[in-house]
């Protein structure tokens, strides 16, 4: 298990063991709570139709998917997270490969999740769902953890019955419950098509949620008195990240690279970005010192010298320790000014929602789904 919690997040072990302790008092079984437990396994993979009618869900979920990673990490124990992403219906595919592309594995680099679906784009026609679903369970590296939570989501326009003569809906989605993987399904359209569809059937039979969204509400932006403040201190925390190693400048020009992404999609994405990057999920080990140095197996020795950022390669290992940790000292500082700010954003947008009312989304169907199966499998989620 990874050291990532950090001194910043050390404090929830506290609210953990009174969670664990309260489950325990009620009857919960091995399989809700663990006494003591701080980190457990949680899996999501996307499954998204881009199809040629499915340009409004594709942005959603581009606008909200930073929301998700927030409301994941709230949740306590807090979540190794990891995401992946597959697309169908796509014309980058073949009919030999079900029109199916498999994006990114599962990962817990959110900024590479993020880059691929940034780079979707629209075309295509045959929406194979049995087959995704199949797709996704057979060739994701899902955790085989006995405490994890395993969560598909399956969002589309079209008949869940497509292919089904060689690839069942019914079937894959049994395999996946098999499994213990969740597979909730999300309909672009209203709920009586979606209905006609067989989209219920799937969520039915992968022991998931069925919902009916409007896909250009996730699009809408509401912008905050945060922003600004936000802004800044990420432009903060950028600072403290230490590129090392072969993927050092790629990793830090991909994380300016998305940012400027969600800056494009409109501030309120923005700023969930910046708030994710403030919690306890953003992580990137793979090319940062001050994540990586809080890995399990990390030693000093095991690095190229000539791979570290210069200022520190004419450095001994106990000074380039010192020197890390001075930047993990600012980045926690910088991170708990994001989630005090935060805190003053979600009161304000919860305010200008229900003054707004409004049909459900992609990013709201996604995040009660999470909600009320992390919350089935023993996770303290506040806020749900």
């Amino acid at each position: 298990m990874r050291k990532r919690i950090g001194n910043l997040f050390r404090n929830t072990l506290l609210g953990v063991a009174l969670v664990t302790s309260a489950a325990a008092a009620s009857g919960a079984t091995h399989e809700t709570a663990l006494l003591g437990e701080a980190t457990r396994p949680v899996d999501v993979v996307i499954c998204v139709d881009v199809s040629g009618s499915m340009q409004d869900l594709l942005d959603s979920a581009r606008a909200r998917v930073w929301d998700i990673v927030n409301q994941l990490s709230g949740m306590r124990p807090t979540p190794e997270l990891r995401v992946g992403l597959l697309s169908y219906g796509t014309h980058d595919s073949t009919a030999e490969n079900g029109w199916i592309s498999l994006r990114l594995d599962l990962t817990d680099d959110l900024d590479s999740v993020y880059a691929e679906l940034m780079a979707l784009t629209i075309g295509g026609g045959d929406e194979f769902v049995g087959r995704v679903v199949e797709t996704a369970v057979d060739r994701m590296s899902w955790t085989p953890a006995w405490n994890a939570l395993r969560i598909m989501f399956v969002a589309g326009n079209e008949s869940a019955d497509q292919g089904v003569e060689g690839h069942d809906f019914r079937v894959a989605t049994r395999a996946a419950s098999d499994r213990g993987i969740i597979v909730n399904a999300l309909y672009a359209g209203n709920r009586e098509q979606g209905v006609s569809e067989r989209w219920h059937e799937v969520a039915r039979h992968g022991g998931g949620n069925f919902s009916a969204i409007d896909p250009a509400t996730g699009t809408i932006q509401i912008p905050t008195p945060q922003d600004d403040l936000l802004l800044e201190l990420n432009a903060q925390l950028n600072g403290t990240y230490l590129p090392y190693g072969e993927r050092g400048r790629a990793g830090l020009a991909n994380q300016v690279a998305q940012d400027t992404n969600a800056s494009r999609l409109g501030v309120q994405s923005c700023s969930s970005r910046i708030v994710a990057k403030g919690g306890a999920l953003y992580t990137n080990a793979s090319w940062d010192l001050v994540d990586a140095s809080l890995e399990d197996d990390f030693e000093w020795y095991r690095l190229e010298v000539r791979l570290l950022p210069e200022a520190m390669q004419a450095m001994n290992d106990e000074e380039r320790q010192e020197h890390v940790e001075r930047y993990r000292a600012a980045r926690e500082a910088i991170q708990l000014d994001i989630q005090r700010v935060s805190a003053e954003r979600e009161a304000f947008i919860e305010s200008a929602l229900l003054r707004q009312g409004g049909t459900a989304g992609l990013g709201d169907a996604m995040q009660a789904a999470i909600c009320e199966q992390a919350t089935q499998r023993g996770f303290d989620a506040d806020g749900c």
